[in-house]
Parts: C-alpha cells; structure tokens; sequence
C-alpha cells in the first residue's frame, strides 16, 4: 500500500460517514435541487423571496425551540421543512410565510407523543393556513405535468427512500390512489389519459415521498404504514372528487395522523433512526 493510501484511507470514513449515515441529507439534496430548477427560470409557482424567507424563519424557529426545550440544535429537519413548504404551498403573502415556518416547526415541539411528531410538520402548517387564510391555497398542477420532471422527482426520491427505508408507503399511497382514478375513469367512461395526467402532478409526487413518508410521524411497522396509505389514499379521494377539495391529501394525512401513537402501541415495532452505521440497514422491522 502506497504512502498516499495508506495516509488518506483512515480519514475516508469521517468525509463522508456523516452523509451516508443520515438520509435527512439525501432529502435535502433532493428538495434543494427541485427548488434550484425553481429558481433557474422553470416556474414551480413559489418565488425566490418566499423561498429564502421561509427557510431562514424554519431555521430560526427550529434554533428558539431547541434552546427552549434544552436539546441540541439540527438544521437538516428546518431546511427539509423549509424546502417542502416552499415547493408545496402558494401565498403571495410574507405574513404567510412566516406563518407556515413557524407552525411547522413548532408543531414537531408541541404536538408529539412518546417521542414522535403527530403531525408531519408541513402538512399541519398547509392545512392550518388553507383552512384558517383565504391567501394560501395548494394547485396540485402547479409545476405542470410535464412527464420529465415527473421522472426526476421520482427517480431523486427513490434514492432518498432507499436511506429513509419508507418506500413501502409511498408505493402504497401512490398504488392505492392510482388505483381509484383508473376505476373511476373505467365507471365514467374516460380515457386513459385523464387519469394517467392527474399523476403526473409534481405535487402529488412530492406529497407521496416526501411528506407520507415521514418517519417521524407514521407508523413503524410496516404493515401499518401500509395499511395507513391506504387509508390516506381513500380519504384523500373521497375529499377530491366528492367534496371538490382539490389538496384532499394534505387534509387526509392530517385527519389521520394521530392514529399513529395508537398503530404504534397496538403493533410495536422498531422505531425508526435518521442516523446509522454505514455496514447496517437504517431500519430494522419487527
């Protein structure tokens, strides 16, 4: 072994061990990278104010509540946070913004059971704000359904689930929902197409594997997490095409969220980690 090698090798697990080991850092990569085509000139809707605003208010929020609740200071959950608002939710106000950042965040603080969030963090702040302002709402068509990006985002958040071990409810989700377009358009009589075109939201994507996919707020074992899309899947439908309640998602996450802490007691199971050794699996099932 060469001198060069035998200097370099020692130190090649503390470059990049850190990385591999948490997949919070495959999310940001991700979420940065949709948001960065944004900014590059492809309109996603949200502007490049709304984006540094609610990123710099998450992470501020995040650093107050850990000061308050005495525990150490992370920046990968804010910016994740801060990402996904700012890809997800449309307002033109600046009050807004801050709003979103400063309920998501807190929410991760105040409402939690044994440990885990009730909530995912974005999704409580998007439906708080959709249903307490006239000024936010969700378009579910907003980045267009242009099949490429479409791709990109399915393809980046494969590689995140594959850290996060949480591929099993997105598929779930996205199965499920699938599903019940395709039988809808077969009782109406439609073409293949419009179902096909309504999941090629990028909004819909990112809701499915960024936002139901947080281990932080769904079940941990994984026949509950599938069970739990599922659910999700039908009352999201339910609330779109009967209700006319086009981020059906979003209020079917939240409204279903808190049967979590009770899957959870009544099927326990290994609880998930951000962090792990880079020779073991980030989850292990019971």
């Amino acid at each position: 072994m060469s001198l060069a090698s035998s200097v370099i090798a020692p130190h090649r697990p503390f470059l990049i061990g850190p990385v591999l080991a948490d997949a919070r850092h495959f999310q940001i990569a991700t979420l940065g990278a949709l948001v960065a085509i944004h900014l590059a000139g492809f309109d996603l809707g949200a502007s490049p104010a709304q984006a540094a605003v609610t990123v710099a208010v998450a992470l501020a929020t995040q650093l107050v509540c850990s000061r308050l609740a005495g525990t150490a200071f992370d920046w990968r959950s804010p910016l994740i946070t801060g990402f996904s608002l700012t890809l997800l939710l449309r307002t033109h106000s600046p009050a807004l913004w801050i709003a979103a950042a400063v309920l998501a965040i807190g929410s991760k603080y105040v409402l939690r059971l044994r440990g885990k969030h009730i909530f995912n963090p974005a999704t409580f702040a998007i439906v708080a704000l959709l249903v307490l302002s006239p000024d936010a709402w969700v378009s579910p068509g907003q980045w267009g359904n242009a099949v490429w990006l479409s791709l990109l985002l399915a393809c980046c958040a494969g590689l995140v689930l594959q850290r996060a071990a949480r591929a099993d409810i997105a598929l779930a989700f996205l199965g499920c929902f699938a599903g019940l377009l395709l039988l809808r358009a077969w009782s109406l009589g439609d073409p293949l197409t419009i179902p096909l075109h309504q999941l090629q939201s990028g909004s819909l994507l990112l809701f499915s594997f960024f936002m139901i996919t947080d281990p932080r707020s769904t079940p941990d074992s994984r026949l509950c997490r599938i069970g739990f899309a599922a659910a999700v899947a039908g009352l999201a439908y339910w609330l779109q095409f009967r209700w006319q309640l086009r981020p059906g998602a979003y209020f079917a996450l939240f409204a279903l969220s808190p049967l979590t802490p009770l899957l959870d007691w009544l099927v326990p199971a290994t609880r998930f980690a951000w962090r792990r050794e880079l020779s073991q699996p980030s989850i292990v099932e019971a």
